[in-house]
């Protein structure tokens, strides 16, 4: 284990989607980077991370998913992009 102030960080290339996904231990939480082209789409953050899970065995019925669709954060950017007034400066 960690001490509470060591951080460790591991990478992982998916070449073909052209993304990365970046985890870090700093503290006792882990924070996990989704990279698409170099560029960061998605962070999730799990505190606590080092501390042992009780009752493992159900821990499946109370675990969460997170889906991003990469195509609707595209349109949502074009959409903001097109909003913008460049004549604000």
């Amino acid at each position: 284990m960690l001490a509470a102030n060591d951080t460790s960080s591991q990478a992982l290339l998916v070449r073909e989607a052209d993304m990365e996904i970046r985890a870090h231990l700093a503290q006792k939480s882990v924070r996990i980077d989704i990279m698409k082209s170099g560029t960061k789409v998605h962070t999730l953050t799990i505190s606590d991370a080092v501390t042992p899970l009780e009752n493992r065995w159900i821990a499946d019925l109370f675990a969460r998913e997170h889906k991003v669709s990469l195509a609707s954060m595209a349109r949502e950017m074009d959409d903001y992009i097109i909003g913008l007034d460049v004549n604000q400066g």
